[in-house]
């Protein structure tokens, strides 16, 4: 079995979230299961600059971008295995951040990517790798199995991959106008209603949807979700019609990065049968932040984007009430201006007992999962979400808004306190969100129950090798 994953990010190269996990894990998992895999990603300014060792190939690729032909250089890393290939282009790629400005996305986004695609089938072909199948993600690779089909001029190629095509987050959808198609060389008729046109424009995520011959999503309840008006961002009729073409296999974490028994970021190490490192790593936690708070008080983590779909919206009501209840709270994450703003305000008001910290800092990002009791990932929508498996392996309780993966990977705590592995609210409002973290609060006050919870979420295996076999019985049925 032969694979090639493509991206637009992969760890440790260049990232901005869980796609370039993703990236990383899913590929190094197969090839474990014996799949001779390769990667292709841009080579970012952050690539060439990050220490890695990457060697040029010497190979020089002519790729048509409209009435344009650029040339792509390729690049390889061989470490971290599987081999990564890298496109290189660097008035595209040699820029600061990978998709934006602060305040904008690059202007030339739809190009940049036309080209790093057209570029991962010009390699397919020059190094005639032959691949079973292609598996590609989110709208910078949504053109690539039309360029598969069609070829990078336009003019056919002999098709014998299939596709795979992960929809990570369908909010993201690249949607760029109609103007820009020439760009893509592809022949005129891919431009209609059941392929890439959308209300008049591009919309490159569809392109992967409608091109491919399965489409996943990163959760279960997420595949079911985004067939809805309430989820499917207006593309809610065309998956709908997906059938079983749409499937949903849950992702995985990365146990080798996210393990309280090995981390060397945590005061001291712990593991589900030895708890005794929590309460250090809680005290270092509550030092660090400034927290002047005693040490039985529960203190509520968080580490997340500061944005809407992450749930500040309802949390900016709910706080006061929190604050109310006697927790510490801690907050890490960086996003919307309103919401950083926000951050300060609380911080100011009650100090002591809300520190935020604007940024991301990957060291406290691990002392917040080591030394808070809860975690609290409320989230108005959440293909997947990564921190909250992270949560439960180090025994931070989560506290979660019923959605997409959220709802597949964390088990409801039963009203005995038995069963379970978090708290769940189904109403998306900040009575809801309160009314979680007071039964939390409740079972925080039994701690012989609470051990019990802890136990139970970090023995739960949500481990890449499971998802990497789901991936391959999936190939395999496609190449059958």
């Amino acid at each position: 079995m032969k694979i090639v994953y493509a991206a637009s990010e992969i760890l440790p190269f260049a990232s901005t979230g869980g796609l370039a996990d993703v990236g990383a894990s899913l590929p190094r998992a197969l090839a474990k299961q014996g799949v001779e895999v390769c990667r292709v990603m841009p080579m970012y300014r952050q690539v060439a600059e990050g220490g890695f060792a990457l060697k040029d190939t010497g190979l020089r690729l002519d790729i048509p971008v409209g009435f344009r032909v650029y040339k792509a250089e390729v690049w390889m890393a061989e470490e971290p295995a599987p081999t990564t290939y890298f496109v290189r282009r660097d008035e595209f790629f040699d820029r600061t951040q990978l998709y934006s400005l602060p305040e904008r996305d690059y202007d030339d986004n739809f190009e940049r990517f036309v080209f790093f695609q057209k570029a991962v089938v010009a390699l397919i072909d020059f190094l005639a790798l032959r691949p079973n199948v292609v598996h590609c993600s989110d709208w910078q690779t949504g053109l690539i199995p039309l360029f598969l089909r069609h070829g990078i001029h336009g003019m056919g190629r002999s098709m014998s991959e299939r596709v795979v095509f992960t929809v990570h987050n369908l909010a993201y959808q690249g949607i760029y106008p109609g103007s820009q198609y020439s760009l893509t060389n592809l022949p005129f008729f891919c431009f209609n209603m059941d392929l890439l046109e959308f209300y008049g424009n591009i919309n490159c995520i569809k392109g992967g949807i409608a091109g491919s011959e399965v489409i996943t999503t990163v959760s279960k309840t997420y595949a079911q979700e985004i067939r809805t008006e309430e989820y499917g961002c207006g593309l809610h009729g065309v998956l709908s019609r997906l059938g079983d073409r749409l499937v949903g296999i849950i992702h995985g974490a990365d146990y080798s990065v996210w393990d309280p028994a090995t981390d060397s970021h945590l005061a001291q190490r712990y593991s589900r049968d030895d708890l005794g490192g929590k309460r250090a790593c809680k005290e270092d936690l509550i030092r660090l932040v400034g927290l002047t708070v005693p040490p039985d008080t529960p203190v509520v983590g968080m580490v997340s984007r500061l944005v809407d779909q992450k749930g500040f919206d309802i949390l900016s009501e709910a706080v006061p009430a929190l604050m109310n209840m006697g927790v510490a709270f801690v907050l890490l994450g960086a996003g919307q201006e309103k919401y950083h703003a926000l951050g300060k305000e609380w911080a100011e008001k009650w100090p002591g007992r809300l520190a935020v910290r604007l940024g991301y800092d990957n060291p406290l990002a691990h002392k917040i999962e080591g030394g808070a009791d809860i975690y609290l990932m409320p989230s108005r929508f959440e293909p997947f979400g990564l921190s909250h498996l992270y949560s439960m392996r180090y025994g931070t309780v989560p506290i979660v808004h019923a959605v997409g993966g959220l709802e597949d990977t964390v088990e409801d705590v039963s009203s005995d306190g038995a069963r379970g592995t978090g708290f769940k609210f189904k109403a998306y409002t900040a009575d809801g969100l309160v009314g979680a973290v007071q039964r939390s609060l409740e079972f925080y006050r039994r701690p012989d129950v609470w051990a019990g919870i802890m136990r139970r979420s970090m023995e739960k295996d949500f481990s890449w090798d499971r998802t990497a076999e789901e991936y391959l019985v999936l190939y395999r049925g496609l190449t059958a």
